[in-house]
């Protein structure tokens, strides 16, 4: 057999243990294999061109990567990014409408989205139709690049560590609060952090503090650790719609009469309502909501079209 011919198949039965899940160990595999470790090298390197001209034909990516925990070479694989352009339009502006991200990093997000989704002949027209609005972005007033706190704050909430920060409240003063973050949310312009503070579940279980994440001036996450019994977990998608407003407090309920002309409006704006129709027209409405001063506020705005009961 011809040293050619040993390559080829060599190349072939590394690729094979790769897809398998094997870690593969130069020196090793220089000693089974009668060669120099250059020369699986060499094999390692091609495999990967290969992986890298699969990706650009089919859309699927994989790499050998050297994993330095386990200090051999194995294969991941993963899925290119795929919208089409209606659903990277509407993706884009969900972005541009919900203003809670800077300018700098809308337009970073936006842009990468683009160039990753589409092929060159569609790009074109995606920047032309996004472009306005981009240049037109008019960013929260905080000006401030969030997304690396934000995502660090969700790793403080998925090991569950206690952070300490500096935090700025409405009067400008400055506060040093340690919490126990639960979750993270955006709403209307800005992202917020759901948070025990301190000890305080213990005494109001259910009732978490929102802290305005662009308000944190300095934070540190702890290597203290906690835990939230099974029967007291976090529900982040139910809590959510009982802040439709941001606004902390305890969990109550509410009653209204609705004579206004669409009824979705409402139910849309209070994700818990629930809305019966009365003979004459008007609705009923029941929501369950965390606090009351955001209610009382929208409920003030719909002028006459509301009356409250409870």
């Amino acid at each position: 057999m011809s040293e050619s011919t040993k390559k080829h198949d060599r190349v072939l039965e590394l690729y094979s243990r790769l897809l398998t899940g094997e870690v593969l160990h130069k020196d090793k595999l220089a000693l089974e294999y009668g060669v120099t470790t250059r020369s699986i090298q060499r094999d390692i390197d091609s495999i990967r061109d290969f992986c890298s001209n699969q990706a650009t034909r089919h859309g699927e990516t994989a790499d050998v990567i050297y994993d330095r925990t386990i200090g051999g070479f194995r294969l991941v694989n993963s899925r290119t990014v795929t919208l089409s352009n209606a659903e990277l339009f509407a993706v884009s502006k969900i972005l541009l409408e919900n203003r809670s991200l800077s300018k700098a990093e809308i337009e970073k997000i936006i842009l990468e989205l683009v160039d990753a989704c589409l092929p060159t002949a569609e790009k074109k027209k995606m920047s032309e139709l996004l472009r306005n609005e981009l240049f037109h972005y008019v960013e929260p007033h905080h000006g401030k690049c969030l997304i690396d706190m934000i995502w660090n704050l969700s790793s403080a909430v998925y090991h569950q560590k206690v952070v300490h920060m500096e935090y700025q409240k409405t009067n400008g003063s400055i506060s040093d609060v340690s919490v126990k973050p639960l979750g993270i949310t955006c709403s209307e312009y800005y992202f917020y952090l759901i948070a025990y503070y301190g000890d305080n579940e213990k005494l109001h279980p259910g009732y978490p503090t929102i802290y305005r994440i662009d308000r944190i001036q300095n934070y540190q996450i702890t290597s203290d650790s906690f835990s939230i019994p099974y029967r007291d977990r976090f529900e982040e998608g139910e809590f959510r719609k009982r802040i439709p407003f941001m606004y902390g407090g305890k969990l109550q309920k509410s009653q209204f009469l609705y004579t206004g002309p669409d009824i979705n409006a409402v139910l849309d704006r209070l994700p818990t309502a629930k809305a019966v129709k009365q003979e004459d027209g008007c609705y009923l409405v029941d929501v369950e909501v965390f606090g009351s001063i955001g209610l009382t506020m929208w409920l003030n705005s719909q002028g006459e079209y509301v009356k409250l009961l409870s």
